[in-house]
C-alpha cells in the first residue's frame, strides 16, 4: 500500500469528539464498515477507538490463535 493511501486511510479514520457531542454518534457508528475503525479524538489526541462488532470479533479470534500457539511452545 502506497503510504499515500496509508495517509488518507488514516486521515478517513479520525473522528472528533465535538462530532460525537453534536449528534452525530449514532451516524458515525452506522457508517461502520467491517473492517473500518474510527479512532476517537479530543484535543488532537486519539482517545478511544469504534469499530463494527464483525472486526471485533476477528481481532478476539485473532488474539485467542496467538495465545494458543504461544501456550504449545
Amino acid at each position: 500500500m502506497k503510504s499515500a493511501n496509508v495517509f488518507k486511510m488514516v486521515l478517513n479514520s479520525l473522528v472528533p469528539i465535538s462530532e460525537l457531542n453534536q449528534g452525530k454518534a449514532s451516524k458515525i457508528i452506522s457508517e461502520l464498515k467491517s473492517d473500518d475503525v474510527k479512532i476517537v479524538v479530543k484535543n488532537n489526541e486519539p482517545m478511544a477507538a469504534l469499530m463494527s462488532i464483525d472486526r471485533l470479533s476477528e481481532l478476539m479470534e485473532a488474539e485467542e490463535k496467538l495465545r494458543s500457539m504461544e501456550k504449545k511452545k
